[in-house]
This record gives C-alpha cells, structure tokens and sequence, in this order.
C-alpha cells in the first residue's frame, strides 16, 4: 500500500466506523477523525518527504553571484560553483577549478566532492548546483550520478565553444536525456552576460586556442 492512498483508506475506514456507531452523529465523529488523521505530525512528515521541492522561491541570481565569486579564485579559468539546498536556501558546499591539482577537478567536480567529504547524505535531489559555465559530459555525468536535482548555469558551452575554450561539444541536456533513472532539471542563462565576460577576459593560452590555432 502506498503513502499516496493511506489518507484515502484511513478516511474510508473512518466513515464506516462512524456509520456503525450510529447514524448523522457517528458520520460526524467519522468526519472529526479524518480531520484529525490529515493533521497527524505523520501525515505532514508523509506530505513533505512527497512533496517536489520547490525552488521557486530561490534567488537563482544571489546564488549565481556566489559561484562568480568562487570563479574569482582562479581567473585564468573562471569555473566556480555553489551547492545550495533548495528548501532552506542552505548553501552547503563552495568549489572551484583546481585542475592544477587534477585533471578532474572542475569547479562543478570540486563543489560535489567538497559536500561529500562532509559526510554521507542519502537523498541529493533536492539540491542545486549553480555553476558559472554549462558542465562538461564529465562533470553532468558526475551530477547525475550523483543526483542533484537542480542545475542552473550562465555561460553555455556553445558561447564558449565561439570563444574558442576548448570543449567536448555534448551539451549538458544531452547527458540528462540519456539518464533515464535521473529527472534533472536544467536552467540556463542566469547572470549569463556577467558569466560570459568571465571566460571573454581571459588571454588566450592553455584551454583557449590561440586566434591562429586551427586545431
């Protein structure tokens, strides 16, 4: 039996036990013990854990700005991210580009392991990751694995693929779609013109091509 039916079950159980009791006024007390029944702290703890979180309510360019402010950290690749839990507006973890230490380690990759490290955490899909760039196959794939519920971003990776950084060209929506036991939310374009200037700044050099490289 599914939490979804047991209010309805209880409710039915209660209108015949009302009705057992005795005619309009058992009916009544039937009704009383379904009111009660749907105000239990374990309806309302049943409701919640149900219920689709809901980041409407976010302030998706506060918390962008936050993942700007950890691109600042490595200029010369302006990847930062922020984890933010989207019932409480919770920041719960800050990352970076550290590819100097790894290979791996993108902003989105170092946001995920930094939240990790702080210990076991069953359920990530009511989190949201904000990230100044559209993640990589990699780093979508780590989101999904994973399961972050949300993903917001600002520069996408087709703007930096015209600005000429280097880019594996599978688009983070590609990666969702093929993750059938996921349902990742994707938003794109938030502060994208303040993201866009971040990668626009940087010279030229390891991860964007030179104006004369053809490769």
């Amino acid at each position: 039996m599914s939490v979804r039916n047991e209010p309805t079950n209880i409710g039915r159980r209660n209108f015949l036990c009302g009705l057992a009791i005795g005619g309009a006024s058992g009916i009544a007390i039937g009704v009383l013990r379904n009111q009660l029944a749907a105000n239990s702290p374990e309806k309302n703890m049943n409701d919640e854990r149900q219920a689709p979180a809901d980041n409407t309510a976010l302030d998706h360019e506060h918390f962008m700005r936050l993942a700007i402010e950890q691109a600042r950290n490595v200029p010369h690749l302006p990847f930062g991210s922020v984890i933010v839990d989207t019932r409480s507006g919770e920041v719960l973890a800050e990352g970076f580009n550290r590819s100097a230490d790894s290979p791996t380690f993108h902003g989105e990759m170092d946001v995920i392991n930094r939240l990790a490290a702080k210990g076991p955490r069953e359920d990530w899909s009511p989190l949201a990751l904000y990230t100044t760039a559209e993640p990589c196959p990699m780093c979508q794939g780590a989101i999904e694995w994973a399961g972050i519920g949300l993903v917001v971003y600002g520069t996408s990776i087709a703007t930096l693929q015209e600005l000429d950084w280097w880019q594996i060209d599978i688009r983070a929506d590609e990666v969702i779609r093929r993750t059938p036991f996921r349902q990742t939310r994707l938003l794109a374009g938030v502060l994208e013109n303040e993201c866009d200037a971040l990668f626009r700044a940087v010279p030229r050099g390891k991860f964007r091509k030179q104006a004369d490289d053809k490769r």
